[in-house]
């Protein structure tokens, strides 16, 4: 016959392990990535109009110019409802600052979807992709909140039902709501609107069930 011990070292265990089911549904992560020397699960390659990479311990997507918007998908994993957060470093700008860098939402096999973007001079759009014809659903507009220059960024993006909802640095930029996409991929992106190129920096990633604590 087991022993009390026993009894009682087997459902502190089982105390445990629900506890720890308990925690991970409370937190409610669905995906985090730091970047740092595992296999990678986000899209990588060289195209004529530029590049996407791991580069020592961050994700890193260079625009070469001319408004050619690139794009990194995370692979194997769609999401409907979901909060995002990211942090975005411009390392490589037009001088004039002219260009853009953020997250993508419901993204779909043939790239449309939701972008919501911010740009080193200090503004933010969301825009819908459908049909391949990009249609502003928050046209660009300045913001004080947004970090210029080389500074780094945290951009969030949320997006849950018909809503979407962008911040950057803690604080809201804008929500819109649209029921053209209700579940797709999720991208991380970069577009330089110069011919010279903007190259952005991308690391600790989270993905979230919305409405759950941040841990």
């Amino acid at each position: 016959m087991r022993s009390w011990s026993s009894r009682r070292t087997a459902l502190s265990l089982l105390v445990m392990a629900l506890l720890a089911l308990l925690l991970a549904g409370c937190s409610g992560v669905l995906y985090r990535d730091r970047f740092e020397g595992r296999k990678p699960a986000w899209e990588t390659g060289e195209f004529v109009e530029g590049v996407v990479t791991y580069a020592d311990g961050v994700y890193s997507i260079t625009s070469y110019g001319n408004s050619h918007m690139m794009w990194g998908r995370l692979d194997g994993r769609t999401f409907d409802n979901v909060d995002i957060e990211v942090e975005a470093t411009p390392v490589i700008t037009p001088a004039n600052y002219n260009n853009s860098f953020g997250i993508g939402c419901r993204i779909q096999p043939n790239n449309d979807g939701y972008y919501l973007r911010v740009s080193s001079d200090g503004y933010y759009a969301i825009t819908k992709i459908a049909d391949s014809i990009p249609i502003p659903l928050i046209d660009w507009t300045a913001s004080p909140i947004i970090r210029k220059g080389t500074e780094t960024n945290i951009l969030r993006a949320v997006c849950h039902g018909n809503r979407l909802e962008w911040y950057a640095n803690g604080y809201q930029l804008g929500a819109v709501q649209d029921t053209a996409f209700q579940s797709g991929d999720i991208v991380l992106t970069a577009t330089s609107f110069e011919a010279e190129p903007t190259q952005v920096h991308f690391d600790n990633f989270i993905a979230r069930k919305p409405g759950t604590a941040k841990d």
